[in-house]
């Protein structure tokens, strides 16, 4: 599967690298059964079994408790300690793309590390220096030009951004929804676009009023948005990008918000309606012992609901059983294939057909699209 240049990159323009946080297992005292023809063999697999003897680091472009997109590999990495427990699990942040993430990678790579695994697109940079260092594998998000030693991922999120619209439809009473993003790119008008196929198939006269703030994290001027949006009538918050401040205006004014990746219910206990999720660990994991069993090798992976990269969050209060029936059909009809929520016609908020009757976006090349955002959908950036 292509993947296409994107990624939820840093503001940061720092310099300098900060210390990495590194955990292991504790040292375990091991007993040794009498001698066999071949006594090292049981503790050679026991050893790559638990990931004894193998390093891997995550590079994040942003802090591990950002509670957005940065949180989702918290969690994954937390999953791959309990899954390895013998490994040794690097954890680097605040690096940003470009020439901090070659040199905090090379220098990986130098200490011998045998996989760093970067959250952010930095493909380019990645590739800068991979082929200097055979011995270390590299895994980037959302890259499509493989090496030998260095693959690619990334995740459908419009399977789950699709479902936040079901929800948000069935909810919507002024039919205006209020949307804050980063930046304006394939994969967030991609998740936009599924958002407003979702929320219309249910409200055909709702729309999206989009805004895009040229940050993944500045929580003054989110709040500042969500509060411009509001005032315009929406009565639905939604968001791709990372901070609590949507939520906590939608709480403070009475409204609902729809997250990003992770559950804000806490902060907004009232108006917290669904996210999405993004499950890495399973993805990591298998990289990971497959690298251990010495069977690697460089692929692109994308995957969504049916992969089990996509999950969801607990529902919010106002979310009936009703509503829940609704998207867990749509759920499953996505899973088994059964339900297309890209199929033609779809026409662009320029008037253009972008998707002909009969056409689609094959899930295989989503990762080209989308450039356009969907009819219903005004932008204010």
């Amino acid at each position: 599967t292509a993947l296409v240049a994107s990624g939820c990159g840093s503001d940061s323009d720092s310099s300098a690298a900060p210390a990495a946080t590194t955990s292991a297992a504790p040292a375990t005292t091991t007993s040794v059964a009498p001698a066999t023809t071949t006594p090292e063999a049981p503790e050679a697999v026991v050893a790559s079994a638990d990931g004894t003897g193998y390093s891997v680091a995550f590079i994040l472009d942003l802090f591990i408790d950002d509670g957005g997109w940065n949180s989702t590999f918290g969690r994954a990495i937390d999953k791959v300690k309990e899954a390895f427990p013998g490994l040794e699990v690097q954890t680097l942040e605040e690096i940003s793309p470009g020439s901090m993430t070659t040199d905090v990678a090379e220098d990986l790579a130098i200490d011998g590390v045998d996989m760093v695994i970067a959250t952010t697109y930095v493909q380019d940079d990645i590739l800068a220096i991979a082929d200097m260092y055979p011995d270390t594998k590299f895994l980037t998000w959302a890259g499509w030009q493989t090496a030998d030693n260095v693959g690619h991922y990334d995740a459908a999120t419009e399977d789950g951004r699709y479902l936040d619209g079901l929800i948000a439809g069935s909810i919507t009473k002024t039919g205006k929804v209020g949307y804050v993003g980063g930046y304006s790119f394939e994969e967030p008008n991609r998740a936009l676009n599924a958002f407003t196929i979702g929320l219309k198939e249910i409200n055909p006269e709702a729309t999206v009023d989009v805004v895009f703030i040229n940050s993944w994290w500045d929580p003054p001027v989110e709040a500042q948005a969500a509060e411009a949006l509001a005032n315009a009538g929406a009565d639905i918050l939604a968001h791709e990008l990372n901070s609590p401040a949507l939520a906590s205006v939608a709480e403070d004014r009475g409204l609902h918000v729809i997250g990003y990746t992770s559950d804000r219910s806490a902060e907004a206990p009232n108006a917290w309606l669904s996210s999405f999720t993004i499950e890495w660990g399973p993805y990591f994991i298998d990289q990971i012992s497959s690298m251990i069993d010495g069977v690697w090798e460089a692929e692109l992976t994308f995957g969504g609901l049916a992969d089990d990269m996509i999950g969801h969050s607990p529902y919010g209060p106002d979310v009936t059983d009703e509503i829940i029936a609704l998207v867990d059909e749509a759920r499953a009809g996505i899973i088994d294939g059964s339900l297309d929520f890209f199929a033609g016609p779809l026409v662009d908020n320029e008037g253009n057909v972008v998707v002909a009757q009969g056409d689609t976006i094959p899930f295989e090349e989503r990762t080209t699209c989308c450039l356009w955002l969907l009819e219903g959908v005004a932008s204010g950036d």
